[in-house]
């Protein structure tokens, strides 16, 4: 976190993350997960939640007996969801992973020193 002297670094600090949470929340509405099946039977593409956005089945499919078929479908389904949750993990990671040498008081640390500097900032008379 940058030093904080005035309000303006502090507005534009607050400017920073938001720009940075538009960004997250833009690349999480564009992601999709795409799966296939094991024997190549079922393709399937999943959202936000788990959703199934589609489901395509190989005109071959209809040959298998049903429960096979099931277990095709529910595999591509799996897959998808698996590679939707990867993608979002990659897009939060920065926002959510803690700094390699961070400790909890580290953060809390962190948290008392931006405190601080409001403090610092609001008894100013210049800033009234």
């Amino acid at each position: 976190m940058p030093e904080i002297r005035d309000f303006t670094d502090l507005a534009a600090y607050a400017q920073e993350q938001l720009e940075r949470i538009s960004r997250m929340q833009s690349d999480m509405a564009g992601a999709a997960g795409e799966g296939v099946s094991p024997q190549r039977y079922a393709r399937a593409r999943t959202g936000p939640g788990g959703q199934v956005l589609e489901l395509r089945l190989d005109r071959d499919a209809s040959s298998l007996p049903v429960a096979e078929l099931a277990d095709e479908i529910v595999a591509a389904i799996s897959a998808a969801q698996a590679d939707y949750a990867a993608q979002t993990d990659a897009i939060m990671g920065p926002l959510l992973e803690p700094r390699p040498s961070d400790t909890f008081d580290d953060g809390i640390r962190r948290l008392d020193a931006l405190t601080d500097d409001l403090d610092r900032l609001m008894q100013r008379r210049d800033l009234r």
